[in-house]
């Protein structure tokens, strides 16, 4: 990959690792935040814990996304940065613009997909 290129991209992953890290503290204080003792009733317990569960989530969700964009930041700093780490192809730049932290090409992840292998 050019070098404009590569710093075009670390650029990007660094943003999006900032932002992630953000948002990260933010849902985590604001689950953390959430008194389910202070409900009156079992109905109020029960929609905190089902609103603190929900949060916790979505921090899981954010701590994978920071986990891969920390992984392509390395593949960067390792000159395989674009390239499928199961083919070994490159990854098609629009697929790279549009996921910045892309492991796999577009026909990889599908295969993978259908066999259960990944999620995401």
């Amino acid at each position: 990959m050019e070098k404009d290129k590569k710093e075009y991209f670390r650029n990007r992953l660094l943003e999006m690792k900032k932002k992630l890290i953000n948002s990260l503290k933010e849902k985590y204080e604001d689950a953390k935040s959430l008194d389910e003792s202070s409900g009156k009733d079992l109905a109020d317990e029960a929609y905190y814990l089902y609103t603190k569960t929900l949060m916790l989530g979505k921090v899981e969700t954010d701590a994978l996304k920071l986990r891969l964009v920390e992984q392509a930041l390395q593949r960067l700093d390792a000159d395989t940065y674009g390239v499928c780490i199961e083919c070994e192809d490159k990854i098609d730049e629009k697929r790279l613009e549009y996921v910045p932290f892309a492991r796999y090409c577009t026909e990889c992840k599908s295969e993978l997909e259908k066999s259960g292998k990944i999620k995401m």
